[in-house]
Formats: C-alpha cells, sequence, structure tokens
C-alpha cells in the first residue's frame, strides 16, 4: 500500500487532465512537468523520448541543465548507463540513492550533475500499456532530501499516466483513421524499420524490406504531402488483385526517427481500368514516353497508345497531363517498382 503524500488527491487528478488534452505532446510536456514540480520541488527537469534505433533520448522538454550536461543526457552513453541500471525496463521510479552501484561509479553524476551542484534525483522509466519503451522523464534537486520516498513510490502510480500522455502513437493512431477502411498498417521509421500500430494488424507487403515501403519512403522523399498508389496483390488461394496502399508523414510533433504510417485497404473501385493499363499509368505518372513504356513493357508503340486511349477514356481526361493527375488523386496506379510485368 502506498503512502499517498499531501494533496496526492489533486496532482492525479490534474496529471489525468493534462494527459487527456488533445493536440501536439509539445504542448501537454510544460504542464506535465509543472504539475511534477507539486510532488517533487526539482531545480531541473527532463522528459526525453526513445530513439530506439539510434540507441538515444530526444528531448520533448527540459530546464535547469547547463549545455554540456545536455549532450550527455541525450547521448548514447547516456542510454546505456540507463541499460546498467536497468532503467530501459518498466520498473518502479529509482533516486539516485537507490541505484545498484555506487553513485560515484556513474558517470552522468558523478562527471556531470553532482559537480553542477545537484543531490538527489529521480528517474521515471515511460513503458505504453502494450509494452513499448517510450522514454524516460529525470528530475533532479539541489536538496538530498528530496524526492522523498513516499514522493517516489506515488510516481509509480503516476508513470502509467505520464506515459500515455507523452505516447507518440496517439497522434499516429489519430492520422491513421484519416483512412476509413484501412485493414492493416505499419510505422516506418527512418532506418526503414517497422513498428506496429496499435488497433491494426501487419500485412506481408509492409514487412521491412518490401518494395511498397521503398515506394512509400520515395514518395516522401520525392515532397509528396501524402501519396496513394496501388500494390498488385494475390490473397494466397485467390485471384490476382491490387491494395490501395496510403502514405501518410508522421506529425511534426512524433519523434524524429518515426517516417510516415503506411496503410492498406481494399482496392474497391478501378474504374474499370485493367493491371496493364494501372502500369502503364504508374510509367505516365513518372513521366515516361510511350516509347520508353513500349521498351520497358515489351509492346509496340501502337499498343501503348491503344491502351492510352483506353486509360483517357476511363478516367474523362482529356491529356495525357490530366490523367496523370487524377491517377495520383485517386491513387489509381501500379508505380513501376511494384508492376509485375517490369523487365
Amino acid at each position: 500500500m502506498v503512502d499517498l503524500p499531501p494533496g496526492a488527491a489533486e496532482i492525479m487528478s490534474d496529471l489525468e487532465g493534462v494527459a487527456a488534452l488533445p493536440g501536439d505532446v509539445d504542448d501537454r510536456v510544460p504542464e506535465l512537468l509543472a504539475v511534477l514540480y507539486r510532488l517533487v520541488p526539482y531545480a531541473s527537469s527532463m522528459m526525453h523520448v526513445l530513439n530506439p534505433e539510434l540507441r538515444e533520448f530526444q528531448a520533448l522538454g527540459e530546464s535547469g541543465y547547463d549545455e554540456a550536461i545536455l549532450a550527455y543526457l541525450r547521448s548514447s552513453e547516456h542510454y546505456r548507463e540507463m541499460e546498467l541500471l536497468g532503467m530501459d525496463r518498466n520498473r518502479p521510479p529509482m533516486c539516485v540513492r537507490d541505484a545498484p552501484v555506487p553513485p560515484s561509479e556513474l558517470p552522468s553524476w558523478a562527471e556531470h550533475l553532482e559537480p553542477a551542484g545537484f543531490r538527489e534525483g529521480i528517474g521515471l522509466t515511460l513503458f505504453s500499456s502494450d509494452g513499448r519503451h517510450l522514454g524516460l522523464i529525470t528530475l533532479h534537486t539541489d536538496d538530498p532530501e528530496h524526492p522523498s520516498d513516499q514522493a517516489r513510490d506515488f510516481l509509480g502510480l503516476l508513470t502509467p499516466v505520464l506515459a500515455d500522455a507523452v505516447d507518440p502513437m496517439r497522434s499516429i493512431i489519430t492520422l491513421s483513421r484519416i483512412v476509413a477502411d484501412a485493414q492493416s498498417g505499419v510505422v516506418l521509421t527512418r532506418a526503414g524499420n517497422v513498428l506496429a500500430l496499435p488497433g491494426l494488424p501487419g500485412h506481408p507487403v509492409l514487412q521491412p524490406g518490401s518494395p511498397v515501403l521503398a515506394v512509400a519512403a520515395a514518395s516522401l522523399a520525392e515532397g509528396y504531402v501524402h501519396n496513394s498508389f496501388l500494390c498488385p496483390y494475390r490473397v494466397p488461394g485467390g485471384a490476382d488483385g491490387h491494395l490501395q496502399v496510403t502514405v501518410l508523414p508522421c506529425p511534426a510533433s512524433a519523434p524524429a526517427h518515426l517516417l510516415a504510417v503506411v496503410l492498406t485497404a481494399p482496392a474497391t473501385d478501378l474504374r474499370g481500368l485493367t493491371r496493364r493499363e494501372l502500369e502503364i499509368l504508374g510509367l505516365l505518372v513518372d513521366g515516361w514516353s510511350n516509347q520508353r513504356m513500349a521498351s520497358q513493357l515489351v509492346i509496340t508503340q501502337r499498343t501503348v497508345a491503344a491502351h492510352m486511349e483506353h486509360i483517357l477514356n476511363k478516367l474523362q481526361a482529356p491529356s495525357r497531363t490530366l490523367a496523370a493527375v487524377r491517377a495520383l488523386r485517386l491513387g489509381l496506379y501500379v508505380p513501376q517498382p511494384l508492376a509485375r510485368t517490369r523487365r
């Protein structure tokens, strides 16, 4: 049974209120830290989000540290130190006095924090309800009496609320709901890895290294605010078909290592376009001439021209340029890297 500090109910209520606020996490962080100050009168604070690919922390909010301390706290060396302390696991908050090794053997404390005048501190590991390591909150004081054991134990009760408040997947899940009929999805990182998207399963075409993800990343590099295209896909035991793939850039407030949400949905209205016509549209979107298309597809230019006439009729487009614009807007094309008939 946790011995609650004075004002515990109000602190819990205020944190839950801040955590429930809409908008970017950057707007919630200062409010969260202000509430925590009522429990731990810290001299410095930092809220980190984990970049698991670089094994470093990205600061969401920070105050009271000089630049040398900040550089260390953001570094991979600090992350390795947190691993040694077990702060990469879902565990109760840990004060400096609780560390399994003497503080004098901790580089962050002995070389940076204690020389700067700090006398105590506490770290809170942040994990989502589904087990994702989100980051870390550190609060340091110039008074060895703070944080008290009572405050430390109460912070253990508050940690799930704090984790929910800074979870970058909150805004990403909201973003993914733009595609109402999405049946699968992942979050694509800048390193080409994928993270599970809560609420949606993955899909074979969304595995790391897949050409679909390569096309998704390339479309963002080319400056598309968002993009939609078709991917040929045969359902196991079924006939050839297509999936509609939608690429949405992650919000600016998301951690820097997260690139985009990639979703798949049924391709329900192809406007009567055939598989070959969808491939030709993919080449048309890329600005290819009929001659180059014919060489790529190993068909005659006359055949390409016939396909192009059918495409213009089906998209009700008076010109090749307008057909390309409508194909982009509707996501009615198969990008060249995904076309099954490429040489």
